[in-house]
């Protein structure tokens, strides 16, 4: 039995996918369908267990030939879960116990920092003005740059976030792009990222130009 640990929410794609999420998440990628069952333990972006059954095929794999099955999978339905340090503790010996452990050489990376959904956020870190940027999901930080605590107010602006599609949908609108909040000591720019969403924090001259810029292109290379 794995720890619980906490929900960051659902997400569906390949394992490479978490590379827009956090090059340095901790805890499990736990797989979940019909006939289907399995997980991949991660610690710091690194892969250390991993274990899968498919019934329907009469697959049953472990450790490396399980990480390499699903890290080749093109598209998964998983639960990312995030683990404290005990909880990793935890998770890690239970691995041990069943043997599914990964090994040094079987341990192709998850998330590649050098990825191109990194540099995407790195772009937006850069521009003039910039204090810090975040992706967020389900009222959690995923994966910040810069100098602020997003941790505190990620619930809160995906809360402002989810009024504001309300709004412009009863307005006939269109689809909301992005927010804006503006006071004398700074901007915040809240805007939905595909099943993410993306928050900056910049100083009060900011080139807000720039920055929306910067966001629109990150959505629709998404798109």
């Amino acid at each position: 039995m794995l720890p619980d640990g906490v929900s960051l929410g659902r997400m569906q794609g390949p394992l490479t996918a978490l590379a827009s999420i956090s090059p340095h998440f901790t805890g499990a990628v736990r797989i979940n369908g019909p006939g289907v069952t399995g997980f991949v333990l991660i610690l710091k972006g690194g892969p250390y267990a991993a274990a899968f059954e498919d019934t329907g095929k009469d697959l049953l794999l472990s450790g490396d030939e399980a990480y390499r099955y699903l890290l080749d999978c093109p598209s998964l339905d998983y639960e990312l879960i995030a683990y404290t340090v005990g909880e990793t503790e935890a998770a890690r010996a239970t691995a041990r116990e069943t043997g599914c452990l990964v090994t040094v050489e079987g341990a192709k990376p998850v998330v590649r920092p050098g990825s191109e959904e990194t540099d995407r956020l790195e772009e937006v870190a850069r521009q003039p003005g910039v204090i810090a940027v975040s992706v967020f999901h389900e009222g959690f930080a995923l994966q910040s740059l810069g100098s602020a605590d997003f941790e505190q107010v990620a619930a809160v602006a995906e809360d402002l976030l989810r009024a504001g599609i309300r709004i412009t949908a009863d307005m006939e609108m269109g689809p909301l792009s992005q927010m804006i909040l503006e006071t004398p000591a700074g901007k915040l720019i809240i805007a939905p990222y595909g099943d993410l969403s993306l928050c900056i924090l910049a100083k009060p001259d900011a080139n807000l130009g720039l920055i929306r810029l910067a966001v629109r292109g990150m959505q629709d290379r998404l798109a």
